[in-house]
């Protein structure tokens, strides 16, 4: 009998034990995740292709918010292409093919179709909260210097 309550009692102090490490753990992780959710505000008034919007990449990449940063800039460069005549406002349409759709229909972008759809591929993987890193967020930052490098039209849209 004291055999069954000796081994009973231990497991006990074991699951006390990792419960309160648990805990303890939380509790001093808890607050850097806040702290760090707090200071990732992106600048709302950053356009795309400008300054601002690097600035808030390399802004994310210190802070080591790499998904954030990926959504953050891909939001900026889809807003330039909704903002586009020819975009397709169909509801029925995945993001995907929303782009490939408006990369066939606007000749203007012809030349940076791949580049897009490298960006929608990198924001996939942030938005799903698939690991990223640094390396995920300057391939990111290429692709859209490439972009505003290689095409002004995307530009002149943010401008309108």
């Amino acid at each position: 009998m004291e055999i069954i309550s000796s081994t009973l009692l231990i497991q006990l102090l074991i699951g006390i034990s990792i419960s309160l490490g648990v805990v303890i753990i939380w509790g001093l992780y808890y607050p850097q995740m806040k702290l760090r959710a707090i200071n990732t505000k992106p600048d709302k008034n950053a356009e795309f292709g400008s300054n601002e919007m690097f600035e808030q990449l390399s802004y994310f990449n210190d802070r080591g918010n790499f998904n954030e940063g990926i959504m953050f800039a891909y939001n900026l460069l889809r807003s330039n292409l909704s903002n586009m005549e020819k975009y397709p406002n169909d509801g029925s349409l995945t993001e995907y093919e929303a782009i490939k759709k408006t990369v066939s229909d606007i000749p203007e972008l012809a030349n940076i179709s791949n580049l897009l759809l490298s960006a929608y591929d990198e924001y996939e993987l942030a938005r799903f909260r698939t690991k990223t890193d640094s390396g995920n967020l300057d391939n990111m930052n290429k692709i859209l210097k490439n972009i505003t490098k290689n095409n002004n039209f995307i530009l002149q849209r943010s401008a309108q």
